[in-house]
């Protein structure tokens, strides 16, 4: 019996070893797995972090990219810019009075000491002197040419000036003379050294009085280059080419002439020259 006992406590004590190794076993296996699952976490955090560095790296780029094309909207220097730069000695009528605030192309050339200027309307921005604009018709010219004498170039502006015809009072205590020929009738006047004139056609039944009366108010408010010695405005009233219109002033050997196919802005074309 006391054997029996003994058997029976080594019986006991070994089950309960068993059973504490399984435990620790256990413990052991729920250690290692969640051990392993915290691994995984970070790991997955850390898949998810460098995802996110790589779109913030990508959006940079494509912030970087755009910023590059936009530097290159610049197409260089604008047409009445370069030519300035290349009659930077040469005073020259504004393109804005060219034709009414329009988008204006510009061609230059010199020959023998004469430049010639042409403005032409234009659908975009165009360089100065592109190709395109020699298949075109210009509608203003500006033209600077120096000769051996004053006497010279005086007789080059070709002053008109008739005061015999019918008197027309033009407003600002300025009187024209109204006279016909040829199918046309004429307002002349003068105002200082300059000597102006309004052409209109018979035919279509046009009258000169409201033009010239109306280059009268304008130079009221804006002032023209001062000839040395000589200045001629030739309007029409009808639009015609750029020729229609002139205005042609003396300044002592350089005779500088100015054309466009509308009669004011040939105007305006001359006051942004006067200085």
């Amino acid at each position: 019996m006391k054997k029996y006992l003994i058997l029976l406590s080594a019986l006991f004590v070994l089950s309960a070893c068993n059973s504490g190794n399984n435990d620790s076993k256990d413990s052991s296996t729920k250690s290692t797995v969640a051990t392993t699952e915290n691994t995984s976490t970070v790991s997955s955090k850390k898949s998810d972090s460098s995802k996110n560095s790589s779109t913030i790296s990508s959006t940079k780029t494509a912030t970087n990219s755009s910023g590059t094309d936009s530097t290159h909207g610049n197409h260089g220097m604008a047409a009445i810019d370069e030519l300035k730069a290349n009659y930077p000695n040469d005073n020259l009528p504004d393109p804005a009075t060219v034709s009414s605030g329009k988008e204006i192309g510009i061609s230059a050339s010199e020959e023998q000491g004469i430049l010639k200027v042409n403005f032409y309307v234009v659908n975009e921005a165009t360089p100065f002197n592109d190709p395109s604009l020699k298949n075109q018709t210009p509608v203003a010219y500006f033209q600077r040419q120096s000769f051996d004498s004053k006497e010279t170039a005086k007789n080059e502006v070709g002053q008109t000036y008739d005061a015999n015809g019918q008197q027309v009072d033009l407003g600002h205590t300025i009187t024209g003379y109204r006279s016909a020929g040829a199918g046309s009738s004429f307002v002349m006047w003068k105002e200082g050294n300059w000597s102006l004139a309004v052409q209109a056609n018979n035919l279509e039944q046009e009258d000169p009085v409201p033009l010239a009366k109306q280059t009268v108010e304008y130079l009221e408010e804006a002032f023209l280059p001062v000839p040395y010695d000589a200045g001629q405005i030739s309007l029409r009233v009808a639009k015609g080419d750029y020729q229609s219109n002139r205005v042609v002033w003396q300044n002592n050997q350089t005779v500088y002439t100015i054309m466009n196919n509308d009669s004011m802005s040939a105007l305006k074309m001359a006051v942004s020259m006067a200085k």
